[in-house]
């Protein structure tokens, strides 16, 4: 059976200086829905698929950022724009951006046109391209998704949509790894990784100063008998696309020099191959 083909989508890694709760930054999650036929339940980025009328060309920057900024908004209910021609952004009061949310929900109307209503102009520059993923094969969804960096704009709060998503959390993410390990905040898999990689960073801007790596991120999903494993690229037994021994996955470690992730309990937990 030929795999299905990956569509194109974006995710925003929300980052607040404030919020860290003791780490240099916190970042903002949200749960999917329990009933999501994709990662149901899990804490992800805000994010989801490239719409038509995010662009013409579903895989291109703009649309890729214009998904961004859209599903941000949708999914969180924060806004990166900025004001006409260029000028610093003049917040509309809560129920006018309460009822332009609405309609990129509910209307699929364009954001350029949402925000034009509002005073406001899309603000890409506000995104900072830091991964991309490409789902397994074997999953029956695949998303081909690029990850963007992001402040929080001053001014303005992120919650849960409440319609895909069905609860808003800010974590540092030496924090939410912990949670995650504990069963509390039960990350997807590129979650795992990428807040592995923030909690190894010693500031926000040097996060904001590294440049993204020039080849997206493969995982390969290996399933038998109850075990299920995921093998990053980098991993010995990548290329084989199955442990060398499945009875020995491996060892916990850092989630930043995970090689693979193994399912247990509910959670994906960070492993590198057994030596």
């Amino acid at each position: 059976m030929t795999p299905p083909t990956p569509q194109p989508s974006a995710a925003v890694i929300l980052l607040d200086p404030q919020r860290g709760q003791g780490e240099p930054f916190g970042v903002f999650l949200l749960r999917r829905r329990a009933q999501s036929s994709f990662m149901p339940g899990r804490f992800v980025f805000p994010g989801g698929r490239v719409e038509p009328g995010d662009g013409q060309d579903p895989r291109s920057p703009a649309a890729l950022q214009t998904c961004a900024l859209r599903e941000l908004w949708e999914e969180a209910g924060v806004i990166l724009a900025k004001g006409r021609e260029g000028a610093a952004p003049d917040w509309p009061p809560d129920a006018a951006r309460a009822a332009a949310r609405r309609a990129l929900q509910e209307q699929g109307a364009p954001l350029d046109q949402v925000l034009a209503g509002l005073g406001l102009a899309p603000h890409p520059q506000a995104l900072t391209p830091y991964a991309r993923w490409i789902t397994p094969l074997a999953r029956p969804q695949r998303f081909d998704t690029q990850f963007y960096l992001a402040l929080m704009p001053a001014g303005q709060e992120a919650d849960s949509d409440q319609l895909e998503t069905s609860e808003g959390l800010w974590r540092g993410p030496a924090q939410a790894l912990m949670e995650n390990q504990e069963g509390r905040v039960e990350l997807a898999p590129p979650q795992v990784r990428i807040l592995g990689e923030l909690a190894a960073c010693p500031s926000l801007k040097d996060l904001l100063a590294r440049p993204a790596p020039a080849q997206p991120v493969l995982p390969v999903l290996w399933a038998s008998g109850g075990q299920r494993l995921i093998l990053l690229p980098g991993d010995p037994d990548y290329a084989a696309q199955a442990p060398a021994d499945p009875e020995r996955p491996g060892s916990p470690c850092p989630a930043h020099q995970a090689t693979r992730l193994l399912h247990q309990k509910g959670r994906w937990l960070p492993y590198q191959a057994a030596c």
